[in-house]
C-alpha cells in the first residue's frame, strides 16, 4: 500500500508540475481528501528535484548555450552576450518568490491547517478564470525580447503561486502573455526560471532538517514517476500553449476548484 501511495502522489506532482492546473495544491487536495497525513519536506524536495532534472533535460541545449556564452563573457573573451542578459533576467525574476517566501509561509502554514480546501478552491478558480481570459494573447502575441520590466513583471506573477491552487507555470504563462510575450518565450523562461526557485528554496529547506525518515524504495518509485511525468507532461503543455488551447485547462482548474470548495463544506 505504501508503494502505491508513493506513486500516486509522484504521478500527480509530474503531471501537475508543469501544467497551468498547480502542483502544490493538487498534493494538498489529496493528502487532505483522503486524510493521506502531513506532508513529508523532505518528500516534497525529492519530487521537485525529480521535476527538475526533467525540465533541465528538456532544456538543456538552451542552459548549455546559457553556460557557455556567460563563461566566455565572464573569462573576457567575449562582449557581454544575451546569455549573460538572459542570465541577469533569470536571476532578476527569481528575486521577488524568494523575499517574499521568506516572511509568508509560517502565516500561510497557518492559514492552509484551518482553511487549505477553500485556499485551494478559489486559487484553482483564479487560476482557471485568468487562463480563460488570456486565450487569445496566446494567438496574438509576437514579442520574443525579454527585458527588465518583462522579468521583474513575471516574478512578480509567480510569487502567488506561493498559495497552493495558483499555477506556478500558470502565473507566469499568464504574467508573461499580459507583457505581450510570445508563447515560446514565456515557455522558455518560465521554466528557466523554475531552476533556480527550485534549487534555492529546496537547498534552503535540506539544510533546516534535523532527521530524514522515509522508505527508500517507495521513495525511488515516487521519484522516477515524477521525472517521468514531468516530462511527458511539460512537452504536452508546450504543444497546448502554442495552438492556444487553455480553455480546457481553465474548465478543468474551475471544476477541481469547486468541488475541494463544496468538500470543505460537506
Amino acid at each position: 500500500m505504501e508503494y502505491i501511495t508513493y506513486l500516486i502522489l509522484g504521478l500527480i506532482q509530474g503531471i501537475t508540475e508543469p501544467l497551468p492546473i498547480s502542483s502544490s495544491g493538487h498534493l494538498l487536495l489529496v493528502r487532505l481528501v483522503f486524510d493521506i497525513g502531513e506532508s513529508d519536506v523532505f518528500f516534497e524536495i525529492m519530487m521537485h528535484f525529480a521535476s527538475l532534472f526533467a525540465v533541465l533535460l528538456i532544456f538543456k541545449d538552451t542552459l548549455i548555450r546559457l553556460i557557455k556564452g556567460t563563461l566566455k563573457t565572464l573569462k573576457k573573451e567575449a562582449d557581454p552576450t544575451e546569455s549573460i542578459k538572459m542570465v541577469g533576467l533569470i536571476l532578476l525574476g527569481s528575486l521577488p518568490v524568494g523575499l517574499v517566501g521568506l516572511f509568508i509561509r509560517s502565516p500561510l502554514e497557518n492559514l492552509l491547517e484551518t482553511y487549505g480546501l477553500i485556499v485551494i478552491g478559489v486559487s484553482l478558480w483564479v487560476t482557471g478564470t485568468f487562463l480563460w481570459l488570456v486565450k487569445p494573447l496566446t494567438l496574438t502575441n509576437t514579442t520574443e525580447t525579454l527585458t527588465v520590466k518583462d522579468a521583474l513583471f513575471i516574478g512578480t506573477a509567480q510569487v502567488l503561486a506561493i498559495l497552493p491552487g495558483i499555477s506556478r507555470s500558470g502565473a507566469t504563462f499568464v504574467g508573461g502573455l499580459f507583457r505581450r510575450l510570445s508563447v515560446k518565450t514565456i515557455i522558455e523562461f518560465s521554466f528557466l526560471l523554475y531552476i533556480p526557485v527550485t534549487l534555492g528554496v529546496s537547498l534552503l529547506e535540506l539544510l533546516s532538517l534535523e532527521t530524514i525518515d522515509l522508505p527508500l524504495g517507495p521513495l525511488a518509485v515516487a521519484f522516477i514517476a515524477s521525472f517521468a511525468m514531468t516530462y511527458v507532461s511539460l512537452n504536452f503543455f508546450k504543444k497546448m500553449a502554442i495552438a492556444g488551447h487553455l480553455k480546457g485547462f481553465a474548465v478543468y482548474c474551475a471544476t477541481v476548484g469547486t468541488f475541494a470548495i463544496l468538500y470543505y463544506f460537506i
